[in-house]
């Protein structure tokens, strides 16, 4: 299992998407990128939840 920073351990099962032609590589371009699109999902998240306990 593989702890980025010292966190939490990641799920084994890994989120896969399609994205627009270019936008891979130019993410994977970006250093540090795992961890910082992990870190924006989960506020993405955290977001959609809350919107959802206010409903």
């Amino acid at each position: 299992m593989v702890y980025p920073n010292n966190c939490q351990p990641l799920d084994t099962k890994p989120l896969t998407l399609k994205l627009r032609v270019g936008i891979r590589d130019k993410i994977r371009s970006i250093p540090n990128w795992q961890s910082e699109l992990r870190n924006a999902i989960e506020a993405w998240l955290q977001e959609k939840l809350d919107q959802t306990d206010q409903d």
